[in-house]
């Protein structure tokens, strides 16, 4: 018997495309909003290290990204599972049969596991909620999973009642689509953020978790923007060095620091509880990294290295002056085309213990 659809979506401007002015106003706070008879709502981005529980990414190591061709991005998502795959090609097809009812281009399917891994906790509690069970928030998932891109997170359950067994393929595919055709149809105690997030031309691919047991269904979409073929991602304490190739016709912008403490264990009771089963934000804005010769409106530092050639570019900042205390810090680099709109091109967090 099922007895509710709950989901969690990603919100704030609801694109990862905005105007802007540098020296005028800064990338927008994501704020998520909780709606309980549906839908929820909420935004995202990462971590390259979490204390000593967990194995440090993305700290002084040198990498690449999958090979691109005419300007895409080409990712292979291994799912061993078959039912698990046709659930996500189904999903992914219905994701698609969406965007192109509004005129927009598909998404490929991505290769992060951070989608997966978060599906899986989420059935394994029998619970609906952005963060997981080891505390992390769904960009610091994605990161700490080796995420470099930019991501945005949908989250929806089908919570059962009154079985012996698992669903069937044929009950979970039914669940997939009054998922998605409740994100982008019904969605307005939402805000209409999923269907935002499903919907925003900006996104380039997305990554889908499913599981399920005797009495939950649960499906996550991480959205991604893939602008950067990644040459170079190195993450020192609080230096940064970036380089790579865009994807597209754009330039650096500018970059902006988060904050948030660090993410302690959470019980299924507290998950089940405010705040964690509302929407999430990117933390508390605490400043921002500019080529020099620009300002801002809130505390900044200027880059030691801000290179661009064509579409290849190279950066190194360090941010060591908004580093107060202990916490997560979430960088989102943002990136501007020929007619001034913005797109969030990546994120990354570093825990930081002083």
């Amino acid at each position: 018997m099922v007895n509710h659809f709950l989901s969690f979506g990603s919100i704030g401007n609801g694109s990862g495309k905005q105007k802007m002015e540098l020296l005028k106003h800064f990338t927008p706070v994501f704020v998520g909003v909780l709606v309980i008879v549906v839908f929820f709502s909420v935004v995202n981005p990462y971590i390259s290290s979490l204390q000593q529980r967990y194995t440090s990414v993305s700290t002084e190591t040198t990498y690449t990204t999958p090979t691109h061709t005419n300007n895409v991005t080409t990712t292979t998502t291994i799912i061993v599972d078959p039912i698990r795959s046709e659930l996500v090609s189904y999903a992914l097809k219905l994701i698609n049969d969406d965007r192109a009812t509004f005129g927009l281009a598909p998404v490929r399917l991505g290769s992060n596991i951070a989608a997966q891994k978060h599906s899986e906790d989420l059935a394994r509690l029998n619970v609906l909620s952005h963060w997981g069970a080891d505390g992390m928030k769904p960009y610091i998932r994605y990161s700490f999973y080796e995420g470099r891109n930019y991501v945005q997170e949908n989250v929806g359950a089908v919570f059962l009642s009154g079985r012996a067994s698992p669903p069937s393929v044929e009950e979970m595919r039914s669940y997939i689509k009054e998922l998605e055709y409740n994100m982008v149809y019904n969605d307005s105690a939402a805000n209409w953020g999923h269907k935002r997030n499903i919907l925003d031309p900006s996104h380039t691919h997305v990554n889908i978790g499913v599981d399920y047991t005797n009495n939950i269904f649960v499906m996550v979409q991480n959205f991604e923007n893939i602008y950067i073929n990644w040459g170079l991602f190195e993450m020192k304490g609080t230096h940064v060095k970036l380089g790579g190739t865009f994807l597209e016709d754009v330039k650096p912008y500018l970059f902006v620091v988060y904050y948030d403490s660090l993410p302690e264990p959470l019980t299924k009771e507290q998950l089940a509880g405010p705040p964690y089963n509302n929407g999430y934000s990117l933390g508390e804005k605490i400043g921002a990294v500019l080529n020099e010769g620009y300002k801002v409106d809130i505390p900044y530092v200027y880059a030691t290295k801000w290179y661009q050639n064509g579409l290849d570019f190279n950066i190194e900042f360090d941010f060591s002056s908004f580093v107060q205390k202990d916490g997560v810090y979430t960088i989102l680099f943002e990136i501007v085309d020929g007619n001034g709109e913005i797109y969030y091109a990546a994120i990354h967090s570093v825990s930081i213990k002083r």
